[in-house]
């Protein structure tokens, strides 16, 4: 049945687009602006006829660089509940008040095709939509991956690709250089400091994450040792363990994120903090050095990366480690 829907989407948009019509000073002016531009992304390559002027996000990290580059009165559309606090700020636009698209994990067809929108761009947790949403729209992948072994290369190769294909190629040049350069004065030193271990909290059980998933940045960028290699599966869900296996793998330091706190469902289970308290946890180094750090949830889990929010996720660690 979805199949059928987005053909139907698809041919709607067609339509739509069939009826509009662009005078050749107008074709003159877009690429003068650098358009036609053909954009390389997680899923392929997408050409970008006119610069984007309404825009649906269905990824928070591409929402969050889409704020930083001053393009933010373009998107119309996104996934309202997600939007995370700092982009619902008084000061700037709140896009907890655009139009509801659907989740980040399920979007809504019909309401983007009443946006019928210049671009949509999509993220890890809606990737496997693209072959249908780029019948209909263009469509971009903004997905980072943290398989390849350079999460921080990652990051700015997605800042600048967002850039290009917002007609901002400049602005998002000089984001990525400035988390470069952040970077680059993180690069080591966590080194000399002893394990990590990363652990997520979730309905009142825990599971530990290796360095290849979304807290990279923690072994690859501050140099960081795993408390164990291979004892964490890599990707999104991470190895359930024991509280016994917390104590015997004793971590010098541990990094928490509480899913529950990210995703909103606090009745799911106890507070992170509730869940770390007992005395298994306590015989840790890390808890007998005070190293246990609470990470920002919805940063973390929720955004993951974003010419903002990346900045902000070193800066937890480089305060964890001061």
């Amino acid at each position: 049945m979805r199949k059928l829907t987005f053909a139907a989407v698809a041919v709607a948009s067609l339509t739509l687009s069939a009826c509009s019509t662009v005078s050749p000073a107008a074709d003159a002016g877009e690429i003068a602006d650098g358009f036609p531009v053909t954009v390389k992304h997680s899923a392929g390559e997408t050409e970008i006829a006119n610069k984007p002027s309404s825009i649906v996000v269905f990824d928070m990290a591409a929402l969050d660089t889409l704020d930083a580059l001053g393009v933010g009165e373009r998107v119309v559309g996104v996934p309202v509940t997600s939007v995370p606090t700092w982009l619902k700020d008084d000061d700037g636009i709140d896009y907890s008040e655009l139009a509801n698209v659907g989740t980040l994990k399920e979007p809504d067809l019909e309401a983007v095709a009443k946006l019928n929108p210049d671009l949509v761009i999509l993220g890890s947790r809606s990737a496997s939509f693209y072959e249908e949403f780029s019948a209909a729209f263009t469509t971009l992948d903004a997905s980072v991956s943290w398989e390849n072994g350079d999460y921080s290369a990652e990051v700015t190769d997605s800042i600048r690709m967002l850039g290009e294909a917002t007609g901002e190629a400049d602005r998002a040049g000089e984001l990525a250089a400035k988390i470069e350069e952040e970077t680059a004065s993180y690069m080591g030193t966590a080194e000399g400091l002893g394990t990590a271990m990363v652990l997520m909290t979730s309905g009142g059980e825990v599971s530990m994450h290796s360095p290849k998933s979304r807290w990279a940045p923690i072994f690859d960028v501050f140099g960081f040792k795993p408390v164990s290699e291979g004892a964490a599966e890599e990707g999104h869900k991470g190895q359930k363990i024991s509280f016994e296996t917390v104590r015997e793998l004793n971590p010098d330091y541990i990094f928490v994120v509480d899913r529950d706190a990210a995703v909103g469902q606090t009745e799911a289970g106890k507070t992170a903090q509730q869940v770390l308290d007992n005395e298994l946890v306590a015989e840790t180094n890390a808890a007998k050095s005070g190293n246990i750090h609470y990470l920002s949830s919805e940063r973390w889990y929720i955004v993951m990366t974003g010419a903002s929010n990346y900045l902000e996720e070193l800066g937890e660690i480089a305060d964890a480690i001061q």
